[in-house]
């Protein structure tokens, strides 16, 4: 009896990982919702536990992502390599500043008055590096729907649908990075 060995390519794993990081980003925007609607009701203290619930999955949830960027960024550099390199780099800067700043507001050491602007500015930056991604994907063919999936990514809410997608085209047998 042999045993079929089946090995797990490197954009496998960071299909599997973007998979976590979307559902951990759409428990989160539950969460963003139910501080929004806690928040309408009078219960304060009930929204700001949801929105701290929030803040810590967005902290986790985007950094999961960083192995598709790079895999994404295997696939479409044969056709455009500056770009996709320049899309990775700001794409990771902008996680890594997401995730600092989701913990310095965590942790207390900024309030989200002093941490809502530059968070904002690093989750348009992640936007804009899925945007570029999924243009020349779509471009080289190598992203089929690759531009519009980049611009669902690039919304807050919409993030969760990218990262099933990115996951969905990192996972398939066939793919080579």
């Amino acid at each position: 009896m042999t045993a079929t060995t089946r090995s797990v390519s490197p954009s496998g794993v960071a299909g599997w990982m973007v998979f976590a990081s979307g559902v951990l980003a759409a428990i989160g925007v539950g969460f963003l919702v139910a501080m929004f609607v806690a928040f309408a009701a009078g219960a304060t203290a009930a929204g700001q536990v949801f929105g701290r619930v929030n803040d810590l999955l967005i902290m986790v949830s985007y950094p999961l992502a960083i192995p598709a960027v790079l895999a994404l960024r295997s696939l479409v550099r044969p056709r455009s390599p500056v770009m996709s390199d320049l899309a990775a780099l700001v794409g990771i800067g902008a996680i890594a500043a997401i995730a600092v700043l989701q913990a310095l507001l965590v942790v207390g050491l900024l309030t989200f008055e002093q941490q809502v602007g530059p968070v904002s500015i690093a989750l348009l930056m992640l936007g804009v590096s899925l945007v570029v991604t999924g243009h020349v994907g779509r471009s080289s063919g190598v992203l089929p729907h690759g531009f519009r999936m980049g611009l669902i990514g690039a919304t807050y809410v919409g993030y969760p649908l990218w990262a099933r997608w990115a996951g969905r085209r990192l996972t398939r047998p066939d793919l080579e990075t």
